[in-house]
């Protein structure tokens, strides 16, 4: 039986698509909803490869404002779900990591019954801030099943 969803979000069309689609999930299995969206930690290879020029401030600020955006796609991602589904008990989670190893952690710390993920994340340049070739990983990783929306 299908009692608790895990939604993994990035900010892009495609896991609004799967947002959708979990929510639909949850009405019809009577579910809950936990919606977790990852930040990679720390974001390294968005770092330039001489940090001699950067401040350790700088990467403070840098950090800070990830976060905050990491945190932005998740109130959108809550705002937009309690729109569409207002009667549906939902929960979310900002992850920091390796983003597959992340949802798939997450899943099965919070004995989700079925993970749902895009199919692709945001393009190429925020690839590393998002779920962008995360979906075939978390397929082959995870403890359940795995719906990849496209």
């Amino acid at each position: 039986m299908i009692k608790k969803i895990l939604v993994a979000i990035d900010g892009s069309e495609n896991s609004v698509k799967a947002l959708d689609f979990a929510l639909e999930m949850c009405e019809k299995y009577d579910a809950n909803l936990k919606v977790v969206n990852v930040a990679e930690s720390p974001a390294i290879s968005a770092v330039p490869q001489d940090t001699t020029t950067i401040s350790p401030e700088s990467m403070i600020v840098f950090s800070k404002d990830l976060d905050q955006m990491h945190q932005e796609i998740l109130k959108k991602a809550l705002d937009h779900a309690q729109k569409v589904k207002p009667n549906i008990a939902i929960t979310a989670k900002l992850r920091e990591g390796v983003v597959a190893s992340e949802i798939v952690a997450e899943a099965k710390e919070s004995a989700s019954d079925i993970v749902v993920i895009g199919h692709k994340g945001v393009g190429k340049v925020k690839e590393l801030l998002g779920l962008g070739g995360s979906s075939e990983k978390v397929a082959h990783l995870a403890h359940c099943p795995v719906v990849i929306v496209r």
